[in-house]
C-alpha cells in the first residue's frame, strides 16, 4: 500500500506515524507548495525507521533527502532523466502514466515504477485528467514490466476493483484522512493483502 501525504492538509508527522502503525510502508510526500527541510527530514526518518520508503513529489533536489522522487509526465519531459538517475544513484524514480503508450515509453534503466491513473475521479489532484477506469489502468499495467501502482479516487470500498487492474499496489490519499487514519490504513493493507 502506497500513501500520499500532503503536509498542507494534515499534520504530516502524526498522520504519517499513524499510517506507518497501520502497515503502510511507501509514503509519498506530496508537497506541491513546498516543505521545510526539518519536516521533510523528520518524515523521512520516521518512514525509514519503520522499514519503509519515503518518496517526494516532483522535486529532484529534495529527493536527495528521501528515497526517491515521483514525477508527472510534464515534470519528466522537462528534465534530463539520465542526469536525474545519475544524481539519485539508487534512489527510486516513479512516473505517472495515463496511457499504455506512456507506460511503454518508461525506460526501465531510468524509471523504477509507474503510477497508472487516475483510476477513478479524484478531487485530490485537480489536474489529474479524466479517469481511465479499470480497463484503462489494466492496459497501462500490461504495457510495462515495471511495477505499477494504481492511483486516483481509490477508497477502501474500491480496493477490490483497483486490484482487478493487476497493479502491484494502490496509492491512497484522501481515503486515509479521517478520524482514525491508523485503522483505515490497516484495513486497506489487509484488504489489498
Amino acid at each position: 500500500m502506497y500513501a500520499l501525504v500532503d503536509p498542507h492538509t494534515v499534520e504530516p508527522i502524526a498522520f504519517t506515524e499513524a499510517l506507518l502503525r497501520g502497515g503502510i510502508r511507501i509514503v509519498q510526500i506530496r508537497a506541491k507548495d513546498g516543505i521545510d527541510g526539518a519536516t521533510l527530514i523528520a518524515l523521512v526518518s520516521r518512514v525509514r525507521a519503520s522499514g519503509g520508503i519515503a518518496i517526494v513529489n516532483d522535486d529532484v533536489g529534495l529527493a536527495r533527502l528521501a528515497d526517491g522522487v515521483h514525477l508527472g509526465q510534464e515534470d519528466a519531459a522537462a528534465l534530463d532523466l539520465p542526469a536525474v538517475r545519475h544524481a539519485l544513484g539508487r534512489g527510486i524514480i516513479g512516473l505517472s502514466c495515463g496511457t499504455p503508450q506512456e507506460a511503454r515509453a518508461a525506460d526501465p534503466a531510468l524509471i523504477d515504477y509507474v503510477a497508472a491513473g487516475p483510476l477513478f475521479a479524484t478531487a485530490t489532484k485537480t489536474d489529474a485528467g479524466l479517469p481511465i477506469g479499470i480497463s484503462g489502468a489494466r492496459a497501462v499495467v500490461e504495457a510495462t514490466a515495471l511495477p505499477c501502482a494504481v492511483i486516483g479516487g481509490i477508497t477502501l470500498d474500491r480496493l477490490a476493483a483497483a486490484r482487478e487492474t493487476g497493479a502491484a499496489m494502490a496509492a491512497l490519499a484522501s481515503a486515509l484522512v479521517g478520524d482514525d487514519p491508523e485503522a483505515t490504513a490497516r484495513s486497506c493493507v489487509e484488504r489489498w493483502g
